[in-house]
């Protein structure tokens, strides 16, 4: 898997950073049929972040054969959202049936642009 930021990225918006990049799938993909526990993650350690608090995607993948669904998976302890998250997970699907990747699929040729807010 790999990231790769655009030129002129990352750049300051207010007292937060802007990234965009290109993300490649996994080489392997992690299907355990199950919403929490599948796909791939992105540390904002990944990216030189702190913590991320916005992000957004074209999810359709470079080859218009799948589409990604961005997932924030952090609560605060309070019960309440919208404190920033450590990561995010990107789960993958087949456009044609709607259908998660099948676990172990190859999807290291395709890449989906990613925008986040980091802090």
């Amino acid at each position: 898997m790999a990231n790769r930021i655009l030129p002129g990225y990352p750049q300051d918006v207010g007292a937060k950073k802007e990234v965009v990049f290109d993300h490649d799938g996994p080489a392997s993909y992690n299907n355990t049929g199950t919403p929490l526990t599948s796909g791939e993650t992105i540390n904002a350690t990944d990216l030189g972040a702190g913590g991320i608090d916005y992000c957004e995607t074209d999810s359709l993948s470079s080859d218009g054969l799948n589409y990604a669904y961005v997932m924030i998976l952090s609560q605060s302890t309070s019960g309440n959202w919208g404190n920033i998250v450590q990561s995010i997970v990107i789960r993958w699907f087949v456009v044609a049936t709607g259908a998660e990747v099948a676990n172990a699929v190859n999807l290291s040729t395709k890449s989906i642009r990613i925008r986040l807010r980091t802090i």
